[in-house]
């Protein structure tokens, strides 16, 4: 059979097998999908949009909390020929106020021409002064629509997607993928080179559906081969952990994603007696990625549920992006630690591997990249660096985006001499990609470069501190040596003096290098993206501005 050259030709493959979804809702309500129902739906939904008098290639903001919602609705987009953009629900976006500017904000800067969601979002919309020009949708008036015989026809190199990127680092901006670039990156992570998706495998995912590891790595990659998968609603996993792992012990499933903060989650909430009434033995794909990669999480977890037939060896850690659609990097070598010395980490932008007892940082491998895609690591001049030299990661391929939306400067910027820029700093050991923070979060002392997810390292596993709750940020003035601050959420309960005095000294002897403030605050303080990735650069100017909210006392030096 030919490969899919859209979206829809992937989804009516599926259509022609016994494949199915099930979706579990925040509720805990699961439904059975199956792809034949699934191209069908798409097609009703598809009809209505083009009966309103959509052009092929505009945008459609796609705003469905509902896990079953969503993947209808997306389909329908699709098959319209339009392109879907997703957006965060009012529950992963934080309060009302906050999801309306945002959402609004977003609708705006994508020149969407419609906004498909529910009754009650519609409402919520209702009061953002959107443009009139933007046609409000819900999902049930569309599915009652007069369907079309077959998708809007839609070549390759047409846009499929518009992801907004998560803003953990700037504000978002529009990638555009079209539906060669993701199918691209979907047939790379499915074949030899990466997962190695064969019939027999089962995907559970509760990853949101409006990023890209939920939607590509997991849907989108699930209905190319069509195998069955499990999709939650990121809710229901937030809620109760043990709900992720339920689902692979119940289903036997094969392959599941998450940051490492899930990991570190189940490990803070999972009891020991769910523990024993799991089983995870079938479970060969463990991955992980998305933000920093903790080795120390990675082991706790791989200890913590062995007892349930969990293999450290199934730990796939893995790089990517959405400029590349997904993934750029997975290491099928479970989890491989390079300890080195941070202070020629920091000093010299060089790699030095130290022996047990010897203060270091641990980095993990995260792979090479797939076949008829390129890895590098670049210098500021451009030119490629030796084995271990930290420097720009940069990539190339047939899954690299078209550019950002309506963004020459920016696409001209990244996209430089036919490498995709990542904006992140690494270096390559044995054939493996090392990710060591991102170019412009660099901390400078004394000369010297610190890249904040390796203090953050040191900090994660103090006593008290939420998971993922640490943000460390270097605060720049001109003329002034580097501010270098940590933001923990810590349990009220705790001592700060304590807190603040474990952390100063985690990060000396680790890092070499001594923290200037120290702000301890409560827990849900810290920005995060709908992710759940913390917003350094938000951080910082918050407290620049004295507007975090610290909930405990700015300990100064």
């Amino acid at each position: 059979m030919s490969q899919p050259a859209t979206l829809s030709d992937a989804l009516w493959a599926a259509s022609r097998t016994e494949g199915h979804l099930e979706t579990i809702e925040h509720d805990g309500r699961a439904t059975n999908l199956s792809y034949s129902s699934l191209w069908r739906e798409a097609l009703a939904i598809g009809g209505s949009l083009a009966a309103l008098g959509h052009q092929p290639g505009d945008r459609v903001a796609l705003l469905v909390p509902e896990v079953q919602g969503f993947i209808r609705s997306f389909f329908g987009i699709v098959a319209a020929g339009l392109v879907p953009v997703p957006l965060a629900p009012p529950a992963q976006a934080g309060d009302v106020v906050t999801f309306g500017r945002r959402s609004r904000q977003l609708i705006l800067a994508s020149g969407a021409t419609a906004v498909v969601s529910t009754p009650e979002i519609t409402r919520l919309l209702g009061s953002l002064a959107l443009p009139k020009s933007v046609r409000l949708a819900t999902v049930d008036v569309l599915e009652s629509g007069r369907p079309l015989s077959a998708p809007i026809e839609r070549m390759a190199e047409a846009t499929a997607l518009l992801q907004f990127t998560s803003g953990s680092t700037a504000a978002p901006k529009g990638v555009v993928l079209t539906h060669a670039s993701l199918l691209a990156n979907v047939a790379a992570i499915a074949g030899p080179a990466g997962l190695q998706v064969s019939p027999s495998d089962v995907g559970v995912s509760w990853l949101p559906l409006y990023h890209d590891m939920g939607l590509i790595g997991m849907l989108l990659t699930a209905i190319y081969t069509g195998n069955p998968a499990v999709i939650m609603s990121p809710t229901l996993f937030l809620k109760r952990p043990t709900a992720w792992l339920d689902a692979i012990s119940r289903h036997r499933a094969t392959i599941s994603f998450a940051p490492n903060f899930a990991y570190e989650l189940c490990l803070r909430r999972v009891k020991p007696s769910q523990v024993a009434g799991l089983d995870l033995s079938s479970w060969r794909v463990a991955g992980c990625g998305a933000e920093p990669i903790r080795a120390e999480t990675m082991e706790a977890f791989a200890k913590s549920f062995e007892a349930a037939g969990f293999r450290a060896s199934s730990f796939v850690p893995s790089y990517g992006l959405a400029e590349h659609s997904l993934a750029v990097a997975m290491s099928r070598r479970g989890i491989v630690v390079d300890r080195v010395d941070p202070v020629r980490l920091g000093r010299d932008s060089v790699a030095i591997s130290v022996k047990n007892g010897s203060p270091s940082v641990g980095l993990v491998a995260c792979g090479s990249a797939f076949p008829d895609h390129d890895l590098r690591i670049v210098g500021d001049d451009g030119a490629v660096l030796a084995d271990r030299h930290v420097g720009h990661i940069v990539a190339r391929g047939p899954s690299v985006m078209a550019g950002y939306f309506d963004d020459q400067a920016a696409t001209a910027e990244t996209l430089a001499n036919g490498w995709l820029h990542t904006g992140d700093l690494g270096y390559v050991a044995d054939g493996s990609l090392f990710v060591c923070g991102r170019t412009k979060e660099v901390i400078i002392r004394q000369g010297r470069k610190y890249h904040p997810p390796d203090l953050e390292s040191a900090i994660v596993g103090v006593d008290g501190l939420r998971p993922s709750g640490v943000v460390v940020f270097g605060i720049h003035r001109v003329g002034v040596v580097d501010e270098v601050v940590a933001v923990l959420e810590a349990r009220a309960s705790l001592t700060s003096d304590l807190v603040v005095d474990h952390v100063r000294r985690r990060v000396r002897e680790t890092a070499g290098i001594e923290l200037d403030r120290v702000v301890v605050t409560p827990p849900g303080t810290i920005p995060r993206t709908t992710s759940g990735k913390v917003r350094r650069a938000e951080a910082r100017a918050r407290l620049e501005a004295g507007t975090l909210l610290t909930g405990g006392r700015d300990a100064a030096r």
